[in-house]
């Protein structure tokens, strides 16, 4: 079959009833109760693991995060109060101002860059773990001579024999 993998590469992860992915940790151990055991024997169904996998945990991060700035919340909104408070009192010595702005910069930097992460979405098509980035270069395909996408002069034909197709 095309694509397939060999036994020994192939990638085993596990799957709740809830749809929570899980790696794991061996491919020989049993799933624990109420778990289901998903083999990955094609390049295509490891991608497709891959994507659903990091789209959990990009869930998972944001809501740590969301919990995280909701339990500060109160503590953040006593500090730019203090700081703007300060700058309307009028502050100690030109450093004290400076500070004081500064601090209130960065509060306000870090809401919008919340905000910000609340309102994007990652772009899991080009998700990948680091390690398959470092390895990328020095990985089979690289030792095998194997080329990627076309080169320059084969893209007009390419072009061409597309718009006879079409």
């Amino acid at each position: 079959m095309r694509g397939q993998i060999s036994d020994s590469q192939c990638v085993v992860y596990w799957q709740h009833p809830s749809g929570e992915l899980m790696l794991a940790p061996d491919t020989r151990i049993k799933p624990f109760i109420g778990w289901r055991r998903i083999e990955c024997k094609t390049v295509a169904d490891i991608e497709q693991f891959s994507r659903r996998m990091a789209s959990q945990e990009y869930k998972k991060m944001r809501s740590m995060r969301v919990e995280d700035h909701m339990r500060s919340q109160s503590y953040r909104d006593r500090l730019k109060a203090n700081c703007r408070l300060r700058l309307a009192s009028g502050c100690i010595s030109q450093e004290d101002e400076l500070m004081t702005r500064r601090t209130l910069q960065n509060l306000e930097r870090k809401d919008e860059l919340f905000f910000k992460m609340l309102a994007d979405e990652p772009d899991l098509s080009r998700a990948s773990l680091v390690i398959e980035r470092q390895e990328e270069v020095i990985g089979m395909a690289k030792y095998a001579r194997k080329r990627r996408g076309l080169s320059d002069e084969e893209v007009n034909p390419v072009s061409k024999l597309a718009e006879v197709t079409a």
